[in-house]
């Protein structure tokens, strides 16, 4: 048996076992798209953001796998890996696009309004799962009617690029609450904007 199918197996026992966790998380997830006020509630309950935190880190498995296996992220150092090493390769290249998140983070968090400061850093655990949601199910009826792996990306990008612009447009409001304008588009550019920069050049320039 592959490395691949044997994640997927294991990515499958999992997702069977978290299925609870999925119908509790329902409608905080469809509060949260809605209101920034849901975002909070969310957040503001430890064990329920524990609770996303967890299915949002099962997930990241399907996530890396179409990555892998329809080439969305894929410069020429890992274009010209196989099998098991291509996968190891993007999984490694989005951890450290989610240690450059975190650093940025710890290095710009502020003083005060903390607490929301970490409500907007986080919020991207929701949106990340809204879009597997989404694009988990639209995978499989693209396989059904036998689209080609072309299709199949950008149909993939397109998904990805929406729940992406969602996330930063309530990452703003979030900021918005206790940050004025300016420093609001700072946060947002050396946070989110700067790291997904990179990540996008990566893949055109390396």
């Amino acid at each position: 048996m592959s490395a691949v199918n044997i994640i997927m197996v294991a990515f499958t026992a999992l997702a069977l076992f978290l299925l609870p966790s999925f119908y509790h998380l329902a409608p905080y997830l469809s509060d949260a798209v809605f209101r920034v006020r849901g975002s909070e509630a969310l957040e503001f309950s430890v064990s329920v953001s524990r609770e996303r935190n967890t299915v949002a880190y099962v997930l990241l498995i399907p996530f890396v796998l179409i990555l892998s296996r329809y080439h969305i992220y894929e410069p020429s150092f890992i274009a010209q890996l196989q099998g098991g090493w291509h996968l190891l390769a993007c999984l490694g290249a989005f951890m450290l696009y989610f240690f450059l998140r975190l650093l940025m983070y710890l290095l710009l968090k502020p003083r005060r309004h903390y607490e929301n400061f970490r409500l907007a850093h986080r919020a991207v655990y929701t949106f990340f799962i809204l879009y597997m949601l989404v694009a988990l199910p639209a995978l499989g009826i693209l396989t059904v009617f036998d689209a080609n792996d072309l299709v199949i990306k950008t149909v993939m990008l397109i998904l990805l690029s929406l729940f992406y612009a969602l996330f930063l447009v309530r990452k703003t409001q979030i900021l918005l609450l206790s940050c004025g304008g300016l420093r609001t588009f700072s946060y947002l550019c050396a946070l989110e904007i700067f790291p997904t920069a990179l990540m996008i050049v990566s893949a055109v320039v390396l």
